[in-house]
Parts: C-alpha cells; sequence; structure tokens
C-alpha cells in the first residue's frame, strides 16, 4: 500500500488559500515513490503545476531514489507538466462503474462460491498467477509476490472483503474480490476478477463477473467500481471483460515513469 510522505507533499498558496497541491507516496520498497494528486487553480496553472513537481523532484534527488512513478487523470495541463520533466507515459489506467440497477444477473456454469480461511494459502497463490503477467508492475511496486500472498492470506482469513473463486473439478482456477459500503453506503469497491494462465479464455472471467454482481446485489450495493490496467494504444482483458460485463468508463488516467 503506498503511504503518503507528509514532508515529501506540497501545497502552495495565496492571499491565505490554497492554490495547488502534490501528492508524494512511498511505494512498498524502499526508495520507490509516487507523485500524485496534482492539483492547481491559478490564472497560468501549468507554470504553478511544474514548480511543484519540480520541487518535489529536488527534494527526491537529494535523497535515496530508486525508482518513480507519476499518475494523473489524462487531461492538460498535467499530462504536458510530468512530460515536460522527462516523465514518459507507460500505460493507462481506467476507473470502471457498474450501475448495479441496469445490470442483469446471470448464471455462472463452472462452480463459485465464497472463499474461507481454508483456502487461504491456494487464493495467494492463485491471486499472483493470475496477475501475471499484466500486473508484474504493481506486484513489484507493492514489494514482491510474497508480501502480496501475505496480504491475501490475511484478508481472506479475516473476511475483511469477499472474496470468490471460480472452480474446475474442485480446483481453485480463478479469483475475485469485492468490498461493500468501501466507497460509500451501497457503493462497493471491486478489486477485479483473475483466472490461472491456463484457465484463460473458457469463460470464468465472465462466470466470475456473474458471481460479483449477483453478491453485490445481494448486499443491497447500487454501485460498484473497479481501476484497472489499460494499455497506452488498447484495453487489457480485465478491461474488456469489465465492460462486457455492463460496466462503463467513468475516468481515465495515466500512469507516467522517470528514470532514475
Amino acid at each position: 500500500m503506498a503511504v503518503l510522505d507528509q514532508e515529501g507533499s506540497l501545497i502552495a498558496e495565496r492571499d491565505g488559500s490554497m492554490i495547488g497541491c502534490v501528492g508524494l507516496y512511498k511505494l512498498d520498497r524502499p526508495g520507490w515513490f509516487e507523485i500524485s494528486k496534482l492539483a492547481v487553480r491559478d490564472i497560468k496553472p501549468e507554470d504553478l503545476a511544474k514548480r511543484m513537481v519540480a520541487k518535489v523532484l529536488e527534494n527526491l534527488e537529494a535523497g535515496q531514489l530508486k525508482f518513480l512513478k507519476a499518475s494523473t487523470p489524462s487531461v492538460q495541463p498535467y499530462v504536458d507538466v510530468y512530460k515536460s520533466l522527462g516523465f514518459e507515459p507507460v500505460r493507462r489506467s481506467l476507473r470502471i462503474i457498474w450501475d448495479l440497477a441496469k445490470v442483469p444477473s446471470k448464471p455462472s456454469r463452472f462452480e463459485t462460491r465464497e472463499l474461507d480461511k481454508d483456502s487461504a494459502d491456494e487464493a495467494a497463490n492463485v491471486w499472483i498467477e493470475g496477475l501475471r503477467p499484466y500486473w508484474n508492475y504493481w506486484i513489484e511496486e507493492s514489494g514482491g509476490p510474497d508480501e502480496i500472498k501475505a496480504w491475501t492470506r490475511l484478508s481472506v482469513t479475516t473476511k475483511s472483503q469477499t472474496w470468490i473463486g471460480a472452480f474446475d473439478n474442485k480446483k481453485l482456477v480463478g479469483l475475485a474480490m469485492i468490498r461493500p459500503d468501501s466507497y460509500g453506503l451501497g457503493e462497493a469497491r471491486f478489486n477485479g476478477a483473475y483466472a490461472l494462465p491456463d484457465f484463460r479464455g473458457r469463460g470464468i472471467g465472465s462466470d466470475l463477473m456473474n458471481a460479483v454482481l449477483r453478491e453485490a446485489k445481494r448486499l443491497n450495493q447500487h454501485t460498484m467500481r473497479v481501476y484497472t490496467l489499460a494499455f497506452l494504444d488498447h484495453l487489457a482483458p480485465g478491461a474488456v471483460l469489465y465492460l462486457k460485463s455492463g460496466g462503463k468508463i467513468e475516468a481515465e488516467f495515466l500512469q507516467l515513469e522517470k528514470r532514475t
């Protein structure tokens, strides 16, 4: 999980009023950082935005910086601010929303059911394999596979969110996660659906989506949102799956990296 670096984050003020901000976040590896939440309000916002990001970079370069990325909504002037400071676009991310009242419920062909603590170890392994290769970058940013597996075991065991598994001949071959009321009452957070590489293209993703949508409605959720990967010039398979299941793109973001 990224943690806000309060000393490295900045705000800009004029006449006692805030006119700009930018957040610096520590990723789960020493020396790895992300800049995001850049927002400005000024006559020439691009000038202020550039000065603020440049100041964050100046402070970072004096420390032990190993990796730096930036995330921003895909709007100007923010995209060009980062590009002008040496950041290169590497991927997009999308926020997709479901209006659950308008999405029909469908049965699943594969067995799907909620996972319990006895499935924690298996779920941890399936999630890592299901993330690859599309989410390799996120695995590294999050501290590596062992860190993610440990978090998964804890999450499944403590039921901090609902984990739904898809089974083929009693073997766990895919899983999905949903956290009800995460963004407010009736507003669920969906953390994606993932299938083992050897089982992709067989409808497991669609069955998981059907199961998640049924569960969200059962839990009295009226919307569900996910942040998911998209390449610079086309959609990743997960985004295609979510749109086919009735989701709509609500916002688009750009991820950039700066070589150190």
